[in-house]
């Protein structure tokens, strides 16, 4: 009997390691907030805002600020893993990829500030800016075969994403910052890394540690953010045996990713995403002028600024053979890129008033995911129509059409 469920426990970790995994279970965790918050009488908005007793927080706040920490922790480990041995570890190998994230951050932050033109809403700018690595990543597998290198250049792209948007969202959108508490979250993470480089074996003392520096930074006015993205950047011993990637790595993501795309994403989506889908969404015209700041800056910003960042890119490093993708592939995964969810929602929370224009902007996320979605699904299919002149070269083997 034992026997026959080891390997399905097995096959079950695996899957929820995958990238689809994440995609399909922010799917339908999104399709069930928005059910919950729509049906009668629900009571969805009084369950997770109603605040509690520990530490005054929310059930929501809770999500965010505690749960959230093991997905930054992750993301903590991918930056690593690829500045250790990836497409960021010299700068003439990351130029292209951080560029295109670079400007594919700037241009939809600079069209949603043009279209909100100063009104309500403008210090939002931020909304349209992060890329959902797990969703991006799982949308691009599921609307066509792309190759190899578009799925890399995606996943670094998304990666140092996260690390300017992370920034972003501790600098720019934390205000009140306590020094004397942000000093000691900073000093429980020094003793947590001291630890972990020493190889020490003290188990309690490192949770004790890491529980520490989050509670310090979240009385400081800290994002969890930062402590996540710590514990994976800065975590187990750096070095491994012939220079690869570091097996410490390798083994802490297979722990976190199928608790992370399994549980975490899935739990932060039904709390943040469940908003009522009334005309009263659009009831003044600042919440109706943020919610097409959204869907723009998603769906034409985020390809357009990363087409821009990768010529610009190329032509400075002269590497104009990396990555070797077709034009309509590079705009496909660009419009993948403009799916967000966890750091966008956050976004949402500390720059807007619950109300009107935050449900607006938090609708525009949808909307401007499902176009975006829509538009690769286009970009990918006109290419197996009339593939350019760059299409079959290495690492892109002609698609055959599906069905």
């Amino acid at each position: 009997m034992s026997t026959r469920r080891q390997p399905r426990r097995r096959t079950w970790v695996i899957w929820l390691a995958d990238d689809r995994a994440a995609g399909i279970g922010l799917l339908l965790a999104a399709v069930a907030a928005l059910a919950w918050a729509n049906w009668p009488s629900s009571g969805y908005q009084h369950f997770w805002t109603s605040r509690h007793e520990l530490l005054h927080l929310s059930l929501r706040e809770w999500v965010n600020q505690g749960v959230l920490t093991a997905f930054f922790a992750v993301v903590g480990l991918e930056i690593r893993r690829e500045v250790i041995s990836g497409e960021l570890r010299t700068l003439r190998r990351a130029a292209i990829p951080v560029g295109a994230a670079l400007a594919g951050m700037a241009v939809p932050a600079g069209l949603y500030a043009a279209v909100v033109a100063g009104g309500p809403g403008a210090r939002a700018w931020g909304i349209p800016t992060a890329t959902d690595v797990a969703f991006a990543v799982a949308a691009l597998a599921l609307v066509g075969r792309v190759g190899a290198r578009a799925r890399m250049f995606l996943l670094t792209l998304a990666v140092a994403d996260d690390l300017v948007a992370i920034v972003v969202l501790v600098a720019v959108y934390n205000q009140g910052v306590k020094v004397a508490w942000l000093l000691g979250g900073a000093g429980s993470l020094a003793v947590l890394v001291a630890l972990w480089w020493t190889r020490a074996r003290i188990g309690p003392i490192r949770v004790a540690s890491a529980v520490a520096a989050w509670w310090s930074m979240l009385h400081a006015g800290v994002e969890a953010s930062v402590v996540g993205v710590a514990l994976g950047a800065w975590g187990p011993r750096r070095r491994s045996d012939g220079g690869g990637p570091n097996p410490k790595v390798r083994l802490w993501e297979a722990r976190l990713q199928p608790v992370v795309n399994g549980v975490v994403l899935p739990v932060f989506a039904l709390a943040n995403i469940g908003i009522a889908l009334t005309g009263r969404i659009f009831a003044d015209a600042p919440a109706e002028r943020i919610f097409f700041a959204v869907v723009a800056a998603r769906v034409l910003g985020k390809p357009a600024g990363i087409l821009t960042g990768t010529a610009i890119a190329r032509r400075v490093t002269h590497r104009r053979d990396q990555p070797r993708m077709t034009r309509r592939i590079l705009l496909g995964t660009g419009a993948v890129a403009g799916i967000g969810f966890t750091v966008p929602l956050l976004i949402i929370a500390a720059a807007l008033p619950v109300g009107p224009e935050a449900s607006a902007a938090t609708a525009g996320l949808l909307a401007g995911s499902v176009l975006s979605v829509v538009t690769a699904a286009v970009a990918v299919r006109l290419r197996l129509r009339a593939p350019s002149a760059g299409a079959g070269t290495k690492g892109e083997q002609p698609v055959k059409r599906r069905g």
